[in-house]
């Protein structure tokens, strides 16, 4: 009850803290990142294991190449799976531990597909602003966000650790209904070192 009170504090703060985060030597980026650091932080406190097929894991449509000629948007599994993008290495992981998984283009997609899904938990992998943002939105579903890589600019050919969604899909899944050797993180790889 309580991390539910201090989730709910946070949510409601964060915009307020983000306009004064300036004011700070913040940029909102910052703000943004502090504020996904602080709701993993609870999330990995306060949520207990859950079965596969209750996590939805929700990947942006710019993990995908940009050339790409497949478009996997509402059918991931299209993907060849050649290994130029991540989306075969996420695909691998979903396949061995059994979540949902799913591309959302968009805030109001991803609000459908919670909506459709039903999930016990989310885990997230999209920028500071669209995991800032949907982690408020979903309030009080849990989201446990996953910042993505951006080396050619936002929303074009990003990656994502595939080893910290994998250890976040290892820390939230029933561990009966785990592999017994992870596929591409560690063993025991930490999360919270990662946030």
């Amino acid at each position: 009850m309580l991390t539910k009170l201090k989730r709910s504090a946070g949510a409601f703060f964060f915009p307020l803290f983000e306009l004064l985060a300036p004011f700070f030597g913040l940029s909102r980026v910052e703000a943004r990142r502090a504020y996904i650091r602080l709701n993993n932080a609870m999330i990995l406190e306060s949520c207990g294991t859950f079965a596969s097929g209750r996590v939805l894991v929700l990947i942006p449509h710019c993990l995908q190449q940009s050339d790409c000629r497949l478009r996997l948007t509402f059918a991931l599994d299209r993907c060849a799976r050649c290994g130029s993008c991540p989306i075969a290495a996420l695909l691998a992981l979903r396949d061995a531990y059994g979540p949902d998984m799913e591309i959302a283009t968009g805030g109001g997609i991803a609000r459908r597909l919670v909506e459709e899904r039903r999930p016990e938990i989310i885990l997230a992998v999209a920028c500071e602003r669209d995991l800032s943002s949907g982690i408020r939105d979903t309030r009080p579903l849990p989201v446990f966000g996953i910042l993505n890589d951006r080396p050619q600019g936002d929303c074009i050919n990003t990656l994502v650790s595939v080893e910290l969604l994998e250890s976040a899909l290892r820390r939230f899944i029933i561990a009966e209904r785990l592999p017994p050797l992870p596929l591409f993180a560690p063993a025991g790889a930490a999360l919270a070192r990662d946030l």
